[in-house]
């Protein structure tokens, strides 16, 4: 019960947090993404507050609290999301960063989470690859820095992000309870709560985004709690659980560089209008709607991820057919 009550307390805490911004932005004009800006991104119709991750991070840390995660494991964990945060949050603010800077601060909060936490580096990748340990660091960073990244790419319309972390969320724990590893099951419990209590504002209607510092902190989160499930020495899940589970955002992300350097001739940072979601909503011309079938279209995947969590092979097979399955769709979009 007391859980239970853990649960409710991180939704409302969210659900109020965010809608008192929602209130306060509207008055005041803070935090607002203007419906008239010319980002190639751009799908909303109204000015929308964008603060989306600050009721998330404050909620999952009443959250912690109330579990009472103070070793330093999870203070680690707290203070590099905080970071990878701040690095999107200044730019909700208004202020601008340039892409490389914005890396640099991403790996040095994903530095202080590897470092801190134990069992917090990629080290056994499957199929009996293992790192050293210098380059597990280097790998983690890059691997945690581009789940930030493609969590931020996808959250372009009302319910993706959330309804992508949020699927990814329950996987984890099904996993998770059957591996009996209890703190990660609680952990990310206080992350799903966070989660709904965003989405009851941002879908269907997106009276609020998440923001780039939303969409960095659940991205840096979702990856740590997928490299301590699958690195700990006594786990049986697959390193590629944590791809597989994930692949759509990541695959997203890598698309659209291989696309931007070889075939665009652009900066691989650069924002642009072409990817997956944005292809599928000039088709249906509906934000929710295409949302909603993307988040649907990935149940599949997740479901199979979660079922063959220790199978390497499969989950490896899994992501294969879901880039074939991607790449034929998207050239079927951009084609039409």
């Amino acid at each position: 019960m007391s859980f239970i009550f853990l649960c409710l307390l991180v939704f409302c805490t969210a659900f109020i947090v965010l809608y008192s911004i929602i209130i306060i932005s509207n008055k005041f004009h803070i935090f607002i993404d203007s419906n008239r800006s010319n980002k190639p991104q751009r799908f909303h119709y109204h000015p929308t507050p964008r603060a989306g991750g600050i009721g998330i991070v404050f909620s999952v840390i009443i959250g912690f609290c109330w579990l009472g995660l103070y070793t330093w494991d999870w203070l680690y964990f707290i203070l590099g999301g905080l970071v990878i945060f701040g690095s999107g949050f200044l730019e909700d603010m208004g202020v601008s960063l340039s892409p490389k800077l914005r890396l640099l601060i991403q790996c040095i909060g994903a530095l202080i989470g590897c470092i801190g936490m134990e069992h917090a580096l990629l080290r056994d990748l499957g199929f009996g690859l293992e790192l050293a340990y210098v380059f597990s660091i280097i790998f983690s960073i890059f691997a945690i820095v581009g789940v930030c990244n493609a969590m931020n790419i996808i959250d372009g319309f009302n319910g993706l992000s959330g309804g992508i972390a949020l699927c990814v969320c329950v996987s984890i724990i099904i996993v998770a309870t059957q591996v009996d590893m209890s703190a990660i099951v609680k952990v990310t419990v206080i992350f799903m709560s966070a989660i709904l209590g965003f989405l009851a504002l941002n879908f269907p209607n997106g009276k609020i985004f998440l923001g780039d510092g939303g969409a960095y902190f659940l991205g840096f989160s979702l990856a740590m709690i997928l490299v301590l499930l699958t690195q700990k020495p006594s786990s049986i899940v697959s390193a590629w659980y944590g791809f597989c589970v994930m692949v759509y955002p990541v695959w997203e992300v890598l698309f659209s560089i291989l696309r931007r350097k070889i075939f665009d001739k652009t900066e691989a940072m650069q924002p642009d209008s072409a990817h997956f979601h944005t292809l599928l909503f000039k088709k249906l011309r509906n934000n929710p709607l295409s949302a909603f079938i993307i988040v649907c279209a990935n149940l599949p995947f997740i479901a199979l991820a979660t079922l063959f969590y220790a199978n390497t092979f499969a989950l490896v097979i899994t992501c294969l057919v879901f880039i074939i399955a991607y790449t034929i769709i998207y050239r079927l979009l951009a084609r039409n």
